[in-house]
């Protein structure tokens, strides 16, 4: 009787640590703010994300500048996969005069350093457990997505050339050192009579050749897409728009590109190594005003494709090609309607589970993984 008593509470620790779970907790700011979990990056078992009200404060004052009504705390939010607990946030700038804006994405670079963009205002990088910050003012405002560069360099989206006032100027991708100097940028202009503003991008480990996508947007406020393929220099190789839409791509460590497309309507993965093509999968039908939002790598090789909507793709490489599965996570009640702009953002494989950051609060979605996933085999 005792080994099976004890053998149920072992089993219903493990049903406790593998099933689905939303962990959500208040961050609030200087003022009424309330910040929301938005891009991640995760290293050593620790998710890192952005901290910010940009959403909310959008959908109540219908600007996309609201965030800077208010003195904000720049926060990198942290999350503990081995114990499922928030961590306290690392603090880069103090609320004040000069800080109202939040921060949108971060890297966790293989340097020890977490860095971070705010779009509106400065970018920088904070190192865990030493209490440093640093700041690269002289980068200048507007920059967006980041991604890790074969050199260890950082490569930035700016979205716009004028980050305080709706895009008005053709945005760039720019290059970066570990410090924070100014290695190159380039502008990207994807026709004359519209902005083209820069949103994701990645770069190539093997030939250090970059992809962004962008969304282009019309003098009559129409938006468009257009996607860019960069030489090691920046310098514009090809410029594509219209079908297929380059909804995000992601490039793993040995050099395995998984680009995601929409082609009408109709999802695609395509994955090279080198410009040849590794295979191709039917990833169905986009949901209305979805997007594949983040691409994160296991230590096994497999992807979690991120969309807004919940849906994740996992995508695994066999001996007989690719193969796929969708998990589908849930969103509380009061963050699911049409007007909530709760998404998901990033999505990432840790062991036995799959973890995703959520703007819906500071929250964190983990739902169990498929047997062929798991990392702990």
């Amino acid at each position: 009787m005792c080994h099976s008593i004890a053998a149920l509470a072992l089993l219903l620790a493990l049903c406790a640590c593998t099933g689905p779970k939303l962990f959500r907790t208040d961050v609030v700011g200087f003022g009424s703010e309330r910040y929301s979990a938005w891009f991640g990056d995760e290293r050593d078992g620790v998710i890192y994300f952005g901290l910010s009200p940009f959403w909310t404060a959008l959908r109540a004052h219908g600007d996309p500048t609201a965030d800077l009504d208010e003195p904000s705390a720049h926060l990198i939010g942290r999350f503990d996969t081995q114990r499922d607990k928030f961590l306290p946030p690392l603090v880069a700038t103090q609320p004040g005069p000069d800080s109202r804006s939040s921060v949108w994405d971060v890297l966790a670079h293989p340097n020890g350093w977490v860095y971070y963009t705010t779009y509106f205002e400065e970018m920088g990088r904070v190192r865990p457990g030493m209490g440093d910050v640093e700041y690269f003012k002289a980068l200048g405002t507007g920059l967006n997505e980041i991604a890790l560069g074969p050199d260890q360099n950082l490569y930035l989206t700016r979205y716009s050339g004028n980050a305080h006032t709706k895009a008005s100027h053709d945005g760039s991708v720019v290059e970066i050192s570990p410090d924070g100097t100014l290695l190159r940028e380039q502008k990207l202009s994807a026709r004359a009579d519209a902005v083209t503003a820069p949103k994701s991008l990645a770069v190539d480990p093997l030939s250090g050749e970059v992809w962004v996508n962008a969304d282009v947007i019309g003098r009559d406020g129409v938006i468009s897409f257009a996607s860019f393929h960069l030489a090691p220099d920046l310098s514009v190789l090809e410029t594509t728009a219209g079908t297929p839409e380059l909804l995000f791509v992601s490039f793993d460590r040995d050099g395995r590109g998984f680009f995601v497309e929409d082609l009408s309507g109709e999802l695609r993965l395509r994955v090279v190594r080198a410009g040849k093509p590794l295979g191709e999968l039917d990833l169905g039908p986009r949901a209305p005003a979805d997007f594949a939002q983040d691409i994160h790598f296991a230590a096994n090789g497999a992807a979690a494709i991120a969309f807004w909507s919940g849906r994740v793709e996992l995508v695994r490489q066999t001996a007989s090609g690719f193969e796929h599965v969708a998990l589908h996570l849930d969103k509380p009640p009061e963050c699911a309607g049409p007007g909530q702009n709760a998404v998901f953002y990033s999505a990432f494989i840790e062991a036995r589970s799959l973890y995703a950051t959520l703007y819906c609060d500071a929250a964190i979605a983990r739902a169990p993984l498929p047997d062929a996933f798991r990392t702990d085999r």
